[in-house]
């Protein structure tokens, strides 16, 4: 898989120089921990009894979030920055497409409202991102204070990031049951076509607001509708 995914980004490369874009060249890492993904690719792996059985590596217990549906044919091992690591199971299954609803709605985004639709529902915005800055400065700070490569550098490092994490598992999971409250209740939704990168630019020294805007991720929002 790793050989694959080299000579993807090479013939990809080659491509995009065929076409006069300017490219550089691959460059290899040289961390010891480079290595964060692993890729078992139709086989090499199975499940039984809520452990996870890899090729070369042995019996892992695991926990699984929600029940696999369809034939599984691959499986990614990916370590995250908060040191955790998740399996990635892809499946192959047949679609189900949802009921037709017959309605039609159109969204307004907001940064208090997040959505204000035709249909006169709002659904308001958690502002996540207020909850969070305080604790972030907080830790910044810390991290501020320590010595670079320690080990207290590096635990307040994690900490800081698992902060972060925290913050867009919020979001996500917003944005996520959000989208599809829409797509399960109507089979056409219509959105202002956002500019969004004029608005910040628009409001230069206004902090508070552009960050709002940009924790707003609608054009996050706006892609899981696509893609749902």
């Amino acid at each position: 898989m790793v050989n694959n995914k080299l000579w993807s980004n090479l013939k990809a490369l080659g491509k995009l120089k065929q076409n006069g874009h300017k490219v550089g060249k691959l460059r290899f890492k040289s961390s010891k921990n480079h290595y964060k993904t692993l890729e078992y690719n139709q086989s090499g792996f199975k499940i039984k009894d809520n452990k996870l059985y890899l090729s070369k590596i042995g019996e892992i217990p695991i926990k699984l979030h929600r029940k696999i549906k369809g034939e599984i044919k691959g499986v990614i091992i990916k370590k995250e920055s908060t040191g955790k690591w998740f399996a990635f199971f892809q499946v192959e299954e047949e679609p189900k497409p949802l009921p037709k609803t017959n309605k039609v709605v159109g969204i307004d985004l907001g940064i208090d409202g997040y959505t204000i639709d035709s249909d006169g529902n709002k659904f308001e915005n958690p502002k996540f991102i207020d909850k969070t800055l305080d604790k972030i400065k907080k830790v910044q700070k810390n991290l501020s204070k320590k010595i670079k490569g320690s080990n207290n550098y590096k635990k307040t490092k994690l900490k800081l990031i698992k902060v972060y994490d925290k913050l867009n598992n919020q979001k996500n999971d917003f944005l996520h049951k959000l989208s599809r409250y829409y797509i399960n209740n109507y089979d056409k939704i219509v959105l202002e076509d956002l500019k969004i990168k004029s608005m910040i630019e628009n409001r230069k020294g206004q902090k508070t607001l552009n960050r709002h805007i940009l924790d707003s991720s609608w054009k996050k929002f706006i892609n899981l509708l696509l893609y749902i």
